[in-house]
This record gives C-alpha cells, structure tokens and sequence, in this order.
C-alpha cells in the first residue's frame, strides 16, 4: 500500500517506471515524463524530510527541481546534485505532454539522458539515509 508521503508516492512510481521498462516500451515521451515525476516527488519529498524549520510551501508547490536541488545542496554540499541535468529533466514535464511551439518529440538518447538524471539524484538523496 503507497503511503501518503512524497516519497513513498515516488518509489511507488519508480517501481511503476521499472516494471513499464522491463516490457521493452518505446513509449519515451511518457517515460521521460515519468522519469521527470520520480524525480521531483523525491526531491520535494527530501525537501519535506529534511527541512522541517524552514518554510519552504513555495519550493513544494513549483516544479523546479533546480531551485530545489539548489536548495539542498546548500545544506548537504556532499549531495553534489547535477542541477543541470536536473534543469534538463524539467523541461520534459511540458514539453514532452502538451503541444505547442516547445512540444517534442523524446529520442530513445534523450529518454536515456533523463533516466540517468533520475537514478543519479534519487541515489544521492537515499545515500543521506546512510
């Protein structure tokens, strides 16, 4: 049963995500997306975590998981976040689901870019676990 936590939806998820992949999808512009929600749920959900004396409703009620990381990093400088990578990945949370001028089409390369970004973040934010 998913627990009502952010981080618990993200593993929920990423376990979603793992078990689309193992059938061999080409589906990237749904993966990229899911990619992108993993990744966000598990920083707003360390955010949430970690972060219990400060407000930080803005950074939980936006999708930038720049400014987010960026946070984080000021805290825990060893986490080392890649907010570039992170910058990235955002942008597949519009551009990847909705037409317009920014709409595109996800390369095979670039769903694979984003699935690196993901696993690299989520390792480091469970790494504080540690």
């Amino acid at each position: 049963m998913i627990k009502n936590s952010y981080i618990d939806i993200a593993q929920n998820d990423l376990e979603y995500l793992e078990s689309v992949l193992e059938t061999g999808s080409r589906f990237y512009n749904q993966l990229a997306v899911q990619c992108q929600q993993v990744t966000e749920k598990y920083l707003k959900g360390y955010l949430d975590k970690l972060l219990t004396d400060e407000d930080i409703s803005d950074l939980l009620r936006r999708h930038n998981m720049k400014r987010i990381a960026s946070k984080l990093n000021e805290i825990y400088p060893e986490l080392k976040l890649d907010t570039v990578g992170l910058a990235y990945l955002t942008d597949f949370y519009f551009d990847a689901r909705y037409p317009g001028d920014d709409f595109m089409i996800v390369s095979e390369d670039e769903f694979q870019k984003c699935l690196s970004v993901m696993y690299d973040t989520v390792n480091k934010l469970k790494s504080l676990e540690n």
